[in-house]
């Protein structure tokens, strides 16, 4: 497993881990309970960031580690966003690439 693949992987578990707190924090608890759930998904997202940082940093192996960072990257952009149509767009085309192993 590249070092891609692995970052792809940490960041697609934390993202998990990010949504089941959110539905943590969106139950019927107090307030003082649905505060320390949101500063532990503040903290996850600091990880996530650092991990893109991080995975940004990294070079691209093949073909496998591109179609790993676009995924990566076209999960951060908003594709309705006009500045990032482009990007959105050539991480589309990264992920449909045919034959890549």
């Amino acid at each position: 497993m590249t070092p891609v693949e692995r970052t792809a992987r940490r960041l697609l578990a934390l993202d998990k881990a990010r949504d089941r707190q959110a539905n943590r924090a969106n139950a019927d608890i107090p307030q003082p309970a649905r505060a320390l759930i949101w500063n532990q998904i503040d903290r996850i997202t600091r990880v996530m960031r650092r991990e893109r940082r991080k995975l940004a940093a990294t070079p691209a192996c093949g073909a496998k580690d591109m179609q790993h960072k676009a995924r990566i990257a076209l999960d951060w952009l908003a594709p309705s966003d006009d500045d990032d149509a482009l990007m959105v767009s050539l991480c589309r085309d990264i992920l449909a690439m045919k034959g890549v192993k």
